[in-house]
């Protein structure tokens, strides 16, 4: 029906993520007019390098399922396993599909949350042609809550999307994660008052693998802190610090329910 993102439910940097096209047909009209056969074939790109690859259905659901190197897989370039669903939904052994935005090339927009404050706004364009905003694929650009470019996105996820995602999710009366990431793709452009849109639709909530950007180039190694230009560390600091903050009110707020009770 159209190219589609393909993910699993774990892992990070783009590890699992397939972008995915169908090659040699075109796509039906309407949702459910037709569907792929074993051997049909599609074009793929993964997200943690951007290479690309050219498979048939059968041999990615048996990549998806088995691994590369099941009966019937085919040749793979990927330097993943595969065997998304290994484990079972307790394990994260999932998949996701979802729609693919091609604006993903303008970059994605990222809120860094701690618990229900916007700590900043990362803007993740993809380099080097690719589609990728994963971290070492994509060029951050870095802004303030409050700022014009992402205000209206910024107003609307956080005055009203956020309330009603917790009561979706059953948590309304649960701290939200420490430390974790909305990230927002922008939509179809659709005209509006002679403009373009600029809707947004949600890729991704991540709280189990987020980073410290300004911290990244000194992660394992042997470089430390020390090594961190003291521009980064001030910037790493407003994090961290308002990161302690945040774990200091949680646990007022449960030993203030404790008492309580």
């Amino acid at each position: 029906f159209q190219p589609r993102v393909i993910k699993q439910n774990r892992g990070s940097a783009g590890e699992g993520i397939w972008l995915c096209w169908l090659e040699g047909k075109d796509y039906c009209a309407n949702f459910g007019d037709a569907t792929l056969e074993d051997d049909d074939k599609i074009k793929l790109m993964e997200m943690n390098d951007n290479h690309v690859e050219f498979h048939t259905v059968k041999e990615f659901i048996i990549f998806c399922t088995d691994g590369p190197t099941a009966e019937g897989a085919g040749t793979w370039a990927s330097s993943f396993p595969g065997k998304y669903l290994e484990g079972g939904k307790a394990a994260g052994g999932q998949l996701v599909d979802q729609r693919l935005l091609p604006r993903i090339s303008e970059g994605e927009v990222r809120m860094l949350m701690v618990g229900d404050i916007l700590q900043c706004i990362i803007h993740k364009k993809p380099e080097s042609g690719g589609l990728s905003a994963v971290g070492g694929q994509a060029a951050y650009t870095y802004f303030k809550p409050g700022c014009v470019e992402y205000a209206d996105l910024e107003a609307k996820f956080i005055g009203q999307d956020l309330p009603s995602l917790k009561k979706a999710l059953g948590i309304d009366n649960e701290p939200l994660p420490l430390l974790w990431t909305a990230d927002f793709i922008p939509k179809d452009g659709k005209p509006i008052l002679g403009g373009v849109s600029t809707e947004f639709v949600v890729g991704e909530f991540n709280c189990s693998c987020v980073g410290i950007s300004k911290l990244q180039a000194v992660c394992g190694g042997e470089k430390t802190l020390a090594d961190v230009p003291d521009e980064d560390y001030y910037e790493a600091c407003l994090l961290t610090d308002l990161m302690g903050l945040k774990a200091v009110q949680y646990l007022d707020a449960r030993d203030l329910g404790r008492k309580l009770n």
